[in-house]
């Protein structure tokens, strides 16, 4: 809910401040950031209760493995379109951050639980 949110004020103030960024592309960041979090939720929540000790190591694993698949499946997209350095930072950093402090949040509350 929370991303879907962001991602209409995120295409509102883009078309606001005039910017030219790709609507698809941007849909494919959010996506791309929404499922791989509620993938990482839903591993959180399995391992959480088999083995909490190594969260922290899942949730390094997990950052790493976002980066490798974004330059990897993403960010080609990007340099075919040719914006600018700064459009394409915050074209996927918005959504990034956003699914970051969801899954912080939830690591939280989960470590919490668990003491």
């Amino acid at each position: 809910m929370m991303m879907t949110c962001l991602f209409w004020l995120h295409s509102i103030a883009i078309d606001h401040l005039g910017l030219s960024v790709q609507d698809e592309l941007l849909r494919i960041c959010y996506l791309f950031n929404t499922i791989f979090a509620m993938g990482l939720l839903v591993l959180l929540l399995f391992v959480s209760k088999q083995e909490p000790s190594i969260l922290g190591w899942i949730f390094l694993f997990s950052s790493g493995v976002k980066f490798l698949l974004f330059f990897v499946l993403i960010y080609p997209s990007f340099q075919t379109i040719g914006h600018s350095a700064k459009q394409e930072f915050w074209t996927f950093f918005i959504p990034y951050t956003a699914a970051l402090i969801l899954e912080i949040h939830q690591y939280i509350k989960t470590l919490n639980r668990e003491n």
